[in-house]
């Protein structure tokens, strides 16, 4: 941070580069590649100011949405040749793509890129669809089916969709998740990733801490397509310690609750739970509340479940394919993406996790998470292996 003062103090920007419809550019000159959970941080890049450029370079293909904060949008750009929409080739794209890929810095102000968006007169979203999970269910693999296709822009993680699940859960206090102000930064963040309205994207959300979003997406964007995936929580719960490690599993509940809606928060006060395991458990309980509150209020979203798509794989991708508009002749090219390691490669990789010990909830700690999840959301868990079970079951092949 002092270096990149410096660097600021020699190189610029001066207070004129911060007017009229201009981006301001700095080269990367030092990127400190990073591997975490966290996100995004431009902290990490030690960075020249190279001037103002015009704000449409935010057009161009390898200039791509990194973050933002509230007075601006921050873009990087990659390097050429980088297939950063390639899901299969890379499952996390803002870890592996935005960040340690990127070879320039762009900062547009929130104005002027709000305004570029109006120029465009960009979609209401029909353009766009979206897959909500709970985490460690299969959203990977889903979204590798879909990159196997070819027909969608697939964007795997994204982190501004990440923030803007830490924004508005934070500010749910005093604002309004659904508040006008919330609602046009949802959409100004969606199309500005989303920036080809002749174009198809396929966005799976970063499953930490954002299933909140499942209510405010369609208020902002009302053509959207959504979908929303889940797992049986007996699978769930040791898979998240095995990729977070003992320490960060451990710890992360507490990090957690300061990043959930504040309804979430109050019913929290409400539990008492003395195992780390109750405690994750009740985290995945919020990520599916969003869409169990969708279904009582009417609302038409395809719900499928990880035991119900690998036990017919072939019907699970008929009916996708049905419902994203994707031609059937595509099935093979699908079905291939069921034989392929997703997160080959990664620490999250099913040689690296297969290599810990297998964990086991206790029968006191399943006999805890029922009547919570009943009791305080509505939502039914089976017995045998805590799958939800009061989901809309159209599309679950049998659950």
């Amino acid at each position: 941070v002092v270096l990149q003062n410096v660097f600021n103090l020699i190189y610029g920007p001066n207070e004129t580069d911060f007017k009229g419809n201009k981006a301001l550019c700095y080269d990367i000159k030092i990127n400190f590649r990073f591997y975490h959970l966290g996100g995004n941080n431009v902290n990490f890049f030690l960075k020249k100011y190279r001037g103002t450029v015009d704000v449409s370079v935010i057009d161009e293909e390898n200039v791509i949405l990194y973050d933002y904060n509230p007075q601006e949008f921050i873009y990087t750009r990659i390097r050429k040749g980088m297939e950063h929409r390639n899901a299969t080739k890379y499952p996390i794209v803002f870890q592996l793509n935005t960040h340690n890929k990127a070879v320039q810095v762009i900062i547009v102000r929130q104005n002027v890129a709000k305004e570029w968006l109006r120029r465009r007169k960009l979609t209401d979203g029909s353009n766009i669809c979206i897959l909500h999970s709970i985490g460690r269910c299969g959203s990977t693999l889903f979204a590798n089916i879909i990159s196997q296709t070819k027909q969608f822009n697939v964007l795997s993680e994204p982190f501004p969709i990440t923030r803007l699940g830490f924004t508005l859960a934070q500010n749910s206090e005093t604002t309004p998740m659904d508040s006008p102000e919330n609602l046009d930064l949802i959409r100004t963040v969606f199309l500005l990733l989303c920036k080809k309205e002749d174009e198809r994207y396929f966005i799976k959300s970063t499953v930490t801490l954002t299933g909140h979003l499942i209510n405010l997406v369609h208020k902002a964007l009302p053509q959207v397509k959504e979908m929303f995936l889940h797992r049986a929580l007996t699978n769930v719960l040791p898979s998240f310690q095995k990729l977070f490690g003992p320490l960060r599993f451990f710890g992360f509940p507490r990090h957690a609750f300061n990043l959930i809606p504040m309804r979430y928060r109050k019913i929290w006060k409400k539990v008492e739970a003395d195992s780390v395991y109750k405690k994750w458990a009740f985290l995945i309980l919020v990520h599916m509340h969003p869409y169990y509150l969708e279904c009582q209020a009417g609302r038409t979203m395809r719900a499928y479940s990880f035991e119900s798509i690998v036990r017919n794989k072939e019907a699970f991708c008929r009916d996708l394919f049905s419902y994203l508009d994707i031609n059937q002749k595509l099935l093979p090219q699908a079905l291939s993406a069921f034989s392929i390691d997703s997160q080959e490669g990664l620490p999250l990789s099913k040689k690296i996790l297969g290599q810990y010990p297998k964990v086991v909830l206790s029968d006191e700690e399943r006999r805890w998470v029922r009547p919570v999840a009943q009791n305080l959301f509505g939502i039914e868990l089976r017995q045998e292996d805590l799958l939800a079970t009061n989901f809309p079951q159209s599309y679950t092949f049998g659950n």
